[in-house]
């Protein structure tokens, strides 16, 4: 038995796969987008508030280079930091007017880990050198295979590692500059079943897509000391552009090359090593730290991504037979914003809080299943304890409330309407340890 039919609707299914993959992604933590600012414990402990003005320990060699100048010791910092996510669908898909049969599934968010560290070494009054490894883009998305939108999404992984290098020189009292590249190594994995039409019942084959690459962009600072108590931080992180090659695959149920030679025989030619490029965002931070009374120190930050720069992604498989295609996603360009305080009860005891907002870059007409990303608000406390001299152990926790995320999402015709809405909600614990020497 051969249908021509199913073989022009996967056709369109296994297009719309390898376009949507390295660019349909989602974050789920304190950033927008597939961002994340989980870092450094401290960062966490403020909402984030005040970093690129803060200038006390080695993280501020990711959070602006300038600030090392402050510090005439050596340090290292480091941090590991618990993603704990629940976001749920309630909804449902269809396709050519009918329902989409299957389940909605539970959490599709799964827990994840990531760390950073920092290190300082004070070379001279006026010049210091620091070293940053930092996970600022990452997601872990993941539908059941029987997910009503399996057609659109079934798992949507990233891993992106950066390692920063820089140098900071102290130009007087007032002012201090820094900077230095930045090495990323970015990975992706992304999934999803293919609509077979009338041949569904032999069940849906899968296509994935590894794709991955390094390059290198970079980091620069500035700060102000206005007076012993008060000093601004400006902190800009460039974009990224990474030319992704990987592969992509399509696993067929067994069935389907006896039910029709002919699409089985299609979905094999999609089996190719692929291309594409994305460009991850340049950023701009703001930020001031205030020390209102020797005890109480008043901090803020506002930041500017560069999102809009996600507008339509390319991907080239290069095999015989194997489909190109391009898409649209259209992301706007975000801000955010924070406050936070820290109070030093104690010699040794310093306690902080914050609460953020942060803009997501999609809305109602171009949120995805693999985007079901949403405005967030934050709110955060933490506790420094210097445990023995120049020893201390850090600790925060924060809550992200996530706006509703409705979507209305049609993403090609085998793959139907998503309609619906995600319920998302995010806590975060992180522990920390500087010593310095």
């Amino acid at each position: 038995m051969t249908n021509t039919r199913p073989k022009i609707r996967t056709g369109a299914a296994v297009a719309h796969f390898a376009i949507a993959g390295l660019l349909a992604l989602s974050g789920t933590a304190a950033a927008s987008g597939f961002a994340l600012r989980e870092g450094s414990a401290d960062w966490m402990g403020n909402a984030f508030a005040g970093d690129t003005a803060k200038a006390y320990d080695a993280s501020t060699v990711w959070t602006n280079p300038a600030g090392m100048v402050r510090m005439n010791w050596n340090e290292i910092d480091i941090s590991a930091n618990a993603i704990l996510a629940n976001s749920t669908f309630s909804g449902g898909n269809t396709i050519g007017g009918g329902a989409t049969a299957g389940g909605l599934g539970s959490n599709v968010i799964e827990p994840a880990a990531i760390g950073g560290l920092y290190g300082l070494w004070s070379v001279s009054p006026q010049f210091k050198l620091g070293l940053a490894v930092d996970s600022p883009f990452g997601q872990r998305v993941t539908n059941p295979t029987n997910f009503v939108g399996r057609y659109q999404s079934l798992v949507s992984s990233i891993s992106d590692v950066q390692v920063a290098v820089a140098a900071a020189y102290k130009i007087n009292e007032q002012w201090s500059v820094g900077g230095g590249p930045v090495l990323d190594i970015f990975s992706a994995r992304l999934t999803q079943a293919l609509n077979l039409g009338p041949l569904a019942a032999a069940g849906d084959p899968v296509a994935d897509l590894h794709g991955s690459d390094t390059a290198v962009g970079f980091n620069a600072g500035v700060m102000y000391q206005a007076t012993p108590d008060l000093r601004f931080g400006a902190d800009y992180r460039s974009r990224i552009q990474h030319n992704i090659s990987g592969t992509q695959s399509v696993t067929t149920p067994g069935l389907v090359p006896l039910l029709s030679p002919a699409t089985a025989a299609f979905l094999a030619a999609q089996n190719s090593p692929a291309g594409t490029k994305i460009t991850l965002p340049d950023s701009l931070t703001l930020g001031v730290y205030w020390q209102a009374t020797p005890a109480l120190a008043l901090l803020a930050d506002a930041g500017w991504t560069h999102w809009g720069l996600l507008k339509t992604i390319n991907v080239v498989p290069t095999g015989l037979g194997a489909q190109a295609n391009a898409i649209a996603e259209n992301w706007n360009d975000t801000v955010s914003v924070s406050v936070g305080a820290n109070y030093q009860l104690t010699g040794s005891l310093m306690l902080q809080g914050g609460a953020g907002y942060d803009q997501s870059p999609v809305k109602v007409s171009n949120r995805t299943s693999r985007i079901p990303d949403s405005d967030r608000y934050l709110l955060a406390i933490g506790a420094q304890y210097e445990v023995i001299k120049n020893v201390t152990l850090q600790v925060a926790y924060a809550h992200i409330f996530f706006a509703s995320a409705s979507i209305a999402n049609s993403a090609s015709p085998t793959a139907g309407t998503i309609a619906g809405s995600y319920s998302t909600s995010a806590e975060t614990v992180a522990v920390g340890l500087k010593v310095k020497f």
